[in-house]
């Protein structure tokens, strides 16, 4: 992010802190119950949303060399995403040519070459077919026309962008996938962050709902009460609609002190007084934190159930700190999960419970939640649907 966004964001921040005033949409919005639970709609979003729109997957530095890989499922078509020699990232469909097994188990390496498990049929990183075992007794193919089946991918501004359809021939425009948040993106200098761990969690809510656990701070000095909400001035934020994409700041308890602190405003460290909260469509929620980003990227697992993929990647200055200290960056995802997962994703299950149970018709997202009503105009905007309307206060 520019320094005159920083700086522009900052002073909307401060306002909100001296005023108690917060950004808010143009009134009240109601949801259908029936988003979360409905079979139909979930084949749609399923087709749409995960078959034929890019998605946002991962750092250039969860491939950092030539000659790694990194076999990822969580999409539901097994992806093989490779850097090859020439520091070309690709994306494959992960299923040998010749009976469709996974050739690689999901997870990271480095190696010139991959064999299936099967019949050690073997590939290198462009995803040619290099070797049939027993070439001979098997029978003549043509290897040229054997490769593994290539993806849509592309990467630019430090990210990695693949579309999981093996049918797809389609280019990915990563600009076009970003439009207003290219310049955010280009300015955090990603391509020089170092992936630290990843995770997945598995929740009892649908997909909308894990992403609009990232969706308002309305709820931290309740619900978090205890953990994470007494590092932040709850219910403030900004709002920046950026096509279908999205972007809140939120403020650090610390902000008054800081600012103090440092009395030149234009040197105010953004980083220390801030968290940025970015919703990338359709499914990631990108969190630019103090030396470290977070992606997390949401999947459906039938209507009530889904998967949350969650990498963390530092700075190299915080990569450092952490060889230095001997810290085992895991460690983070421990606070991490005692907020989402034993709070947040509680809160969405019962939330899920009570629309399978048909006891709302809808659900309320208020003035001061606009984030949620972008989320989920932006969802029915992919899909052609009609978009929900605001109840005007």
């Amino acid at each position: 992010m520019r320094k005159d966004e920083q700086l522009r964001l900052l002073d909307i921040l401060e306002d909100g802190i001296a005023t108690g005033r917060t950004a808010f949409a143009d009134g009240v919005m109601r949801t259908p119950a029936s988003d979360f639970t409905c079979p139909d709609l979930l084949a749609q979003e399923q087709d749409v949303f995960f078959r034929e729109t890019p998605l946002f997957t991962g750092l250039s530095c969860d491939l950092p060399e030539p000659g790694t890989y990194w076999a990822d499922s969580q999409t539901g078509l097994p992806i093989l995403m490779t850097r090859d020699e020439d520091g070309e990232f690709r994306a494959f469909a992960n299923a040998c040519r010749h009976r469709g097994a996974q050739v690689v188990p999901d997870g990271r390496g480095e190696r010139p070459r991959v064999s299936c498990p099967f019949h050690a049929w073997t590939y290198n990183m462009r995803g040619d077919l290099v070797a049939v075992n027993r070439a001979d007794s098997f029978g003549g193919i043509d290897k040229g026309q054997h490769g593994l089946v290539e993806l849509p991918s592309a990467e630019k501004y430090g990210t990695l962008w693949v579309i999981p359809n093996p049918r797809s021939r389609e280019t990915i425009d990563v600009d076009a996938c970003f439009g207003e948040l290219a310049d955010d993106m280009e300015n955090w200098g990603l391509g020089a962050y170092q992936h630290a761990a990843t995770q997945v969690l598995e929740a009892d809510v649908n997909w909308k709902l894990a992403i609009d656990t990232f969706g308002e701070n309305y709820h931290f000095p309740v619900l978090h009460r205890d953990t994470l909400g007494p590092g932040f001035h709850g219910n403030l934020q900004t709002h920046d609609v950026m096509g279908l994409n999205y972007r809140m700041v939120f403020a650090r308890s610390n902000f008054q002190e800081v600012a103090k602190a440092v009395p030149d405003r234009d040197q105010w460290p953004f980083r220390q007084m801030t968290l940025c909260v970015y919703f990338v469509y359709p499914n990631t929620i990108f969190l630019v934190d103090m030396g470290v980003v977070d992606v997390l990227r949401m999947f459906p697992d039938g209507t009530g159930r889904s998967r949350t993929a969650h990498s963390v990647y530092f700075t190299p200055n915080a990569a450092d700190f952490f060889r230095r200290t001997g810290t085992d960056p895991r460690e983070r995802f421990a606070g991490f999960n005692s907020v989402v997962q034993s709070e947040d994703y509680v809160m969405a299950a019962s939330t899920q419970a009570c629309a399978e149970a048909g006891i709302h018709e809808h659900f309320l997202f208020g003035r001061n939640e606009p984030a949620l009503h972008h989320y989920h105009n932006a969802h029915r905007k992919g899909l052609g649907r009609p978009l929900l309307q605001v109840e005007n206060s």
